[in-house]
């Protein structure tokens, strides 16, 4: 079993509403158990009363039920509130706390609905809203990992891509509704889980598309633009060749070549065959490990330099794609633009992943500071705002 503990993510902000869903929900919990208790009412008739039902829909049923848990035990309950305080906290961080509000309740409004098509069996439980969440976070944030405890047969806590461990549990899911169309049965409204994905994943990318919701280095439609230029670049490569393949630490920058430094070997040459061999032929992990293992002076060309960076940043290496983008700006020196992107767009880039994902936005204020009078495109300008905002006192302490 996967439970998870926390995220790589940096949080901006406190999380106002997802604290406040998780104590009204424990609140709720204890208060109808202690109704109970008295003698005040029963458990089947607050269930009967909350629970979102098709043969006895009301329309306040929908809301409700995602405020009711099984009165038996803490398992239902601790498991929603625990996936919600997980991914609920960058995602309000990311949409706002009134707007994260409003998307869950909707979520789970449109898990409830996904339910009362697909079952005629009453339901209760936060896990449609959560699982709208869930997806919502697998669209804003896939490179992110996801701290998890697992135990079967051995016992540890692991980082795992959330894209994995999200796509897990639903994929775990739609073999649980498919099992009960075919006549198999359990407690589980499987519907209502994936309804509520489908909405979150679907209400994401809206939001990103109609350029209602900022996209950043961070979400799912940067990733896809990243991996078709890496791409391009790797067509390019195969085709023409690249310029870069026997530049010195100053490339781009025209050098003086004498007899005496011509006939001067390059220690790192072997390494950087390698590295760059391992790229193109998309060894991904293999390039990660040697580059991570080599010496600082080593530099690779241009564009495969800004392709290991991508890569190491895809596997939520932040440290190493931090250390390649760094050393790439190192070689270009006063050129603006190079193979790989702009200059500009890799300043931006490793102050993005000092904030947001190593938590140390003192090192990404030189970047900032000095694009501020740079002539960059709206959207780099909208980039480097919302960077400069998200370096508050409160985020540099976290």
């Amino acid at each position: 079993m996967f439970i998870p503990l926390g995220t790589d993510r940096v949080i901006g902000r406190r999380p106002i509403a997802t604290c406040t869903l998780i104590a009204l929900n424990l609140a709720i919990f204890l208060g109808l158990a202690i109704v109970v208790r008295m003698g005040l009412s029963t458990d089947e008739e607050i269930i009967r009363f909350g629970a979102v039902h098709r043969t006895d829909f009301r329309v306040w049923t929908p809301v409700t039920s995602l405020f009711l848990h099984d009165p038996t035990g803490l398992m239902h309950i601790g498991f929603n509130m625990l996936f919600l305080w997980i991914f609920g906290q960058a995602l309000e961080s990311r949409l706002g706390s009134w707007w994260f509000l409003l998307f869950y309740l909707a979520g789970g409004v449109a898990a409830s609905l996904a339910h009362l098509v697909a079952s005629a069996s009453p339901a209760i439980g936060a896990s449609g809203a959560v699982a709208a969440v869930s997806g919502a976070y697998l669209v804003l944030f896939p490179r992110s990992t996801v701290k998890v405890l697992f135990w079967f047969l051995i016992v540890g806590v692991f980082h795992i891509p959330a894209t994995y461990f999200i796509g897990l549990y639903f994929l775990l899911d739609l073999l649980g509704q498919v099992s009960t169309m075919f006549g198999a049965g359990g407690s589980t409204a499987y519907a209502a889980h994936l309804g509520g994905t489908f909405f979150g994943v679907s209400t994401a990318l809206v939001l990103l598309l109609t350029g209602i919701l900022k996209s950043t280095d961070l979400d799912l439609l940067y990733l896809l633009k990243q991996r078709r230029r890496r791409a391009e670049m790797r067509s390019a490569a195969r085709t023409f060749g690249t310029p870069f393949d026997h530049a010195g630490p100053t490339s781009g920058v025209p050098r003086r070549v004498d007899a005496s430094s011509a006939s001067t070997p390059d220690p790192d040459a072997p390494l950087r065959r390698q590295i760059v061999t391992a790229l193109r032929e998309d060894r991904t992990e293999e390039a990660l490990e040697l580059y991570r293992s080599a010496p600082a002076s080593l530099a690779l060309p241009d564009a495969d330099q800004a392709d290991l960076g991508n890569r190491a940043m895809k596997n939520s290496d932040s440290e190493l794609a931090v250390r390649a983008y760094r050393r790439l700006l190192e070689r270009r020196g006063e050129v603006i633009q190079g193979a790989g992107g702009s200059s500009d767009e890799f300043r931006l880039l490793i102050a993005s992943l000092l904030i947001r994902r190593l938590g140390r936005p003192g090192e990404a204020r030189p970047y900032l500071d000095q694009l501020a009078s740079r002539p960059l495109s709206p959207q780099l300008v909208s980039l480097r705002d919302t960077l400069l905002a998200e370096m508050t006192p409160e985020t540099e302490t976290t």
